[in-house]
């Protein structure tokens, strides 16, 4: 079965690279935006619910679309039961291959569509990968993955919308501006939308971009953000098939968030903190994480 799963990921490489390939011609040598993206939990010194993910994005100068690869684990926070206790989140793990295409509607209006495929359960190494990351940073172990999510391929089409009001700007570059977001998620995964809007303030904030490409300016600005979204579908809360641990989702919750951000090209250092409500309604304990995302121009 392990066998089979690394068959699997190097297909995921192997695809990326071909789309890595004919982006990188299209772009006819420009650089390209590479960045690593980690979310945790431990920034807020827990390990429960959405526990951790990593993202490895690849941005090609002056292109609409961008790729990426990545994998995200939630787990219960007790780690030594075989099924998580009435109340905690299903063990689950989603490895995924995703491609965003954004168009400019207006200037100040952008769209962003979203195809996303991967595989949850087993082939999705989510025990493999917790167990490599806890054995390095000497943590405890989780005894219940085999009660995780079972294993299905899975699609996610996504739809966002964001639009950008200034505010305030002074001639030396300090601004303020309100972004407003709506996304809608569909799929054999994830079935929800959410509404929402991001206020920023700091020096040179970026205006919404259809395709990334280096400044010469430093930016540094700060965010703060809420949104609310409705959920239909969530199958690593709801589970796969009737044997799966499953709980019931919230239909509504709210998410709270804030964040810092720099740039000084060929460098990009982006960290968000995410304080989300409860997913689903016999949940005991808020589940937060915080978000860090290295890029670099090369």
């Amino acid at each position: 079965m392990k066998y089979k799963c690394y068959m699997w990921l190097s297909v995921f490489f192997l695809a990326l690279s071909i789309g890595m390939t004919s982006s990188a011609v299209a772009a006819a040598e420009a650089p390209t935006l590479w960045s690593l993206r980690i979310a945790n939990d431990s920034f807020f010194a827990q390990d429960r619910g959405y526990t951790s993910g990593v993202q490895l994005e690849v941005h090609p100068a002056d292109s609409p679309f961008s790729f990426y690869l990545g994998q995200d684990l939630f787990t219960p926070e007790e780690n030594s039961t075989r099924v998580p206790p009435e109340g905690q989140h299903p063990y689950g793990a989603w490895l995924y291959l995703g491609g965003d295409y954004r168009k400019q509607l207006k200037p100040n209006l952008l769209l962003t569509s979203s195809l996303i495929l991967g595989t949850t359960g087993e082939r999705a190494l989510g025990e493999e990968a917790q167990d490599v990351t806890h054995t390095v940073l000497k943590f405890k172990e989780y005894d219940g993955w085999d009660s995780q999510i079972s294993e299905r391929w899975g699609w996610i089409l996504r739809l966002k919308l964001d639009g950008r009001l200034p505010v305030w700007e002074h001639e030396n570059g300090v601004g303020l501006d309100l972004v407003g977001h709506l996304e809608g998620r569909g799929g054999n995964i994830y079935v929800d939308t959410a509404v929402g809007a991001t206020l920023r303030v700091g020096l040179n904030i970026p205006e919404l971009e259809t395709a990334s490409s280096p400044q010469t300016e430093t930016s540094l600005y700060f965010s703060a953000g809420y949104d609310i979204r409705a959920v239909d579908r969530n199958v690593f809360l709801e589970g796969v098939r009737r044997s799966d641990y499953d709980v019931i989702p919230q239909r509504t919750y709210d998410r709270f968030r804030a964040g810092v951000h720099w740039r000084r090209d060929p460098y990009r250092v982006d960290l968000d903190f995410y304080i989300p409500q409860e997913y689903f309604t016999t949940q005991d304990l808020n589940c937060r994480y915080g978000v860090l995302r290295l890029s670099y121009w090369f």
